[in-house]
């Protein structure tokens, strides 16, 4: 059985926030192209929420794997509502770790 991949109410923040800073950086197109790539790996959490790092000491059952070449997507993983929980995804060393303590 699929899990259900939920997400933070800010996500859609992050991914327009590095949709503009890649955007301004490399170009629209090179964007639009790191954006499905996150999409992708947000959308294979359906079938492997349990793939990543885990980093308790940051927030409990935090994992955290990479996406898209620089972004790291953060969530956890609800076994007993089969959900995984994206709490933020965050770009080229933008500071997630404070995101995933703010949203925890």
């Amino acid at each position: 059985m699929r899990y259900k991949v939920v997400r933070h109410p800010l996500v859609r923040d992050d991914l327009s926030t590095m949709t503009i800073f890649i955007g301004e950086y490399a170009g629209y197109d090179v964007a639009e192209t790191k954006i499905n790539d996150i999409e992708a790996t947000l959308l294979s959490l359906h079938d492997f929420p349990h793939v990543g790092t885990v980093r308790n000491e940051i927030y409990p059952g935090l994992r955290i794997i990479p996406a898209a070449g620089k972004a790291v997507v953060c969530f956890t993983v609800a076994d007993d509502r089969r959900e995984a929980y994206v709490i933020c995804v965050s770009y080229g060393g933008a500071d997630w770790e404070s995101r995933v303590t703010e949203r925890g």
